[in-house]
């Protein structure tokens, strides 16, 4: 690292402890990209799926460590993090039974499969390409002709479960040395202990709350880009940046103990020494630890009191999920290709960069006019920050990825925006933004219990959640209603939102979609591949997804920053013009990109 490495388009001041936290996370990224990834695409599926797992989150890793200092897209690092710890959460669990938990991988194919077939029933919507969204690839590994057999292996645990079994054992495993968890007769229990120590942050349900608040682009989670010297919606917070980055490299690391070492794994390449390389990359990731807790102040040892939820996630229960539909489950020669969606998404892209233009075209000075409100400030600086994310990563090798994350978060917010204004009666009004700040009150005084109660001093859980001090709100206050109402769903809101559409519920079956890749289910990472005339092409997602992914970030941006200029602008006959010309451009490319992810 040199001088200059130091210099991010941000242009803030960074200090010592963030320049040593932000190049360990480099150190880490660079020595995690030097692992070949193998994998046999006529090989056991489980096996094809566990390749997939690390290149995957390695890629997802390297995202989030290239926002640092970008200046746009702080929200959506808290994102990437939060994939990657459940991630690691995940493969731990799978790690301690792996002869068994592997099998896990392809029911868990089928249930997300499963999941997809029952929204666009239950939303009375329909897909005419739905095989690519089931199978995006060519037939490879048995993953086409999966038999109904697979849904006799353990499901996937929530994610609930699976905070709920780590935190069910003794903190600080006993087995501090690496060398356990690569060979060694407790081979298995080696890597467990060494993942589980890692994954050990105290008050782990608060920071994974933390993370899922930016993970859904909400109030709270915007809230992470509120900084003394940087733009509104657009920087990080250093405090949550290192709280990101921790959570994003203990995870990462634990995906690459459990989905590529072991007795189960056939994906490690011969010319690597496994135990120098998950060594080295295990001493990596608790530097970058150590640093990240010289920022963000979480360094209490949790309570040691075993969780009284017990350990559910090794009951292997998994999700909740519907009866198999018979269109869950599909066979080889029924494929699709998928050189027609690739022809069709030049159109998209054209669409949307034009929208991009116009988007940038009216930027609106927020002091200029009147005194704002926060939420609106952080609404207009969120939208645009989001967007710029999809538009400057969507044709980037290995970046875009992240077009899904912003994408799926801008489609939430502005979700949550419509149900709010949707009713002109002023009561109406007033009810519904009492209810929505409840929400955000109650939900962040929730995740002060669950940092305090996993050992986080008050006054560190104080600090995560505070809002710094050059910014003044006109009335902060913690009373909420007595019985308040939770806001609906975000399916309930999607529908809301998409009530004037052919078919209404296709904005529901379109975050379903989206959120395979941001919750990094194996259906999800085979929308990060591409092949096209044989030739594969990792960390590039389908034409379908990134079809998706640019036309619901055109059209929830277009209702966000086109009602945040109208209220910043006081309204101005300028602030209307520009609100519907989003609209109809928003609109424009949507009609590109139904032909390409099939949904209306």
């Amino acid at each position: 690292m040199t001088g200059q490495d130091h210099v991010r388009p941000d242009g803030r001041e960074q200090s010592p402890a963030v320049t040593r936290m932000r190049d360990a996370a480099m150190a880490l990224r660079l020595h995690l990209d030097a692992l070949p990834i193998t994998y046999d695409v006529d090989g056991p599926p489980d096996d094809f799926l566990a390749g997939l797992a690390f290149m995957s989150a390695r890629q997802r890793y390297a995202c989030a460590t290239s926002l640092i200092g970008s200046g746009f897209g702080g929200t959506v690092m808290g994102s990437l993090a939060r994939s990657l710890l459940m991630d690691g959460l995940r493969w731990r669990w799978i790690s301690e039974d792996p002869d068994s938990r592997r099998r896990s991988l392809s029911r868990d194919l089928v249930s997300e499969r499963n999941r997809l077939v029952v929204s666009l029933k239950t939303t009375e919507s329909e897909c005419a390409n739905l095989l690519r969204w089931l199978m995006p690839v060519p037939a490879v590994a048995g993953l086409a002709d999966l038999s109904r057999s697979v849904l006799e292996a353990p499901g996937l645990p929530s994610e609930k479960e699976l905070l709920d079994d780590l935190l069910s054992r003794p903190t600080r495993a006993a087995s501090h040395t690496v060398d356990d968890a690569t060979g060694g007769d407790d081979a298995t229990g080696g890597r467990d202990r060494l993942a589980s120590r890692l994954l050990d942050i105290p008050g782990l349900r608060g920071v994974a709350r933390i993370l899922a608040f930016a993970g859904h682009g909400n109030y709270l989670g915007l809230q992470s880009s509120l900084t003394v010297d940087g733009a509104v919606g657009m920087d990080l917070r250093s405090d949550h940046e290192a709280l990101f980055l921790h959570a994003a490299a203990v995870g990462v690391t634990a995906t690459l103990l459990g989905s590529a070492t072991g007795p189960a794994a056939n994906v490690w390449p011969d010319e690597v020494d496994q135990r120098g390389f998950v060594d080295h990359a295990s001493h990596l990731t608790e530097d970058l630890a150590e640093a990240a807790v010289a920022v963000h102040g979480i360094h209490a040892p949790r309570p040691q009191v075993a969780d009284s939820r017990g350990r559910r996630g090794n009951s292997g229960r998994g999700r909740s999920e519907p009866g198999p539909e018979p269109a869950a489950f599909i066979s080889a020669e029924a494929l699709l290709p998928e050189q027609v969606g690739d022809r069709l998404l030049a159109q998209v892209v054209a669409a949307a960069e034009d929208y991009y233009v116009l988007a940038r075209s009216m930027p609106v000075d927020p002091w200029a006019k009147c005194s704002p409100t926060l939420h609106e400030v952080l609404a207009y600086g969120g939208a645009h920050s989001n967007l710029e994310t999809v538009m400057v990563t969507y044709d980037q090798p290995g970046a875009e990825v992240m077009s899904a994350f912003a994408a799926r978060m801008l489609l939430e917010e502005s979700a949550r925006l419509t149900w709010r204004f949707a009713d002109p009666d002023e009561d109406t009004f007033k009810s519904r933004a009492r209810q929505f700040f409840d929400e955000f009150r109650a939900r962040r005084r929730e995740t002060l219990g669950a940092l305090t109660g996993g050992g986080v001093p008050r006054a560190v859980a104080e600090g995560l959640l505070s809002l710094p001090d050059n910014v003044v709100v006109k009335a902060q206050h913690d009373d909420i209603a007595p019985g308040r109402t939770p806001i609906p769903s975000i399916s309930k809101l999607l529908l809301q939102m998409g009530a004037t559409s052919p078919e209404p519920g296709w904005l529901a079956v379109a975050y379903s979609m989206l959120s395979q890749v941001v919750h990094s289910t194996t259906l999800g990472s085979l929308h990060t591949l591409r092949c096209s005339a044989g030739h594969w092409s990792a960390n590039r997602l389908s034409a379908e997804m990134l079809g998706l992914a640019l036309d619901v970030a055109c059209l929830g941006s277009s209702r966000l920053i086109g009602h945040s200029t109208l209220v910043l602008s006081d309204a101005s006959p300028e602030a209307w013009t520009h609100y519907r010309a989003l609209r109809h451009a928003a609109t424009r490319v949507h009609a590109a990109a139904r032909l390409v992810h099939g949904l209306d």
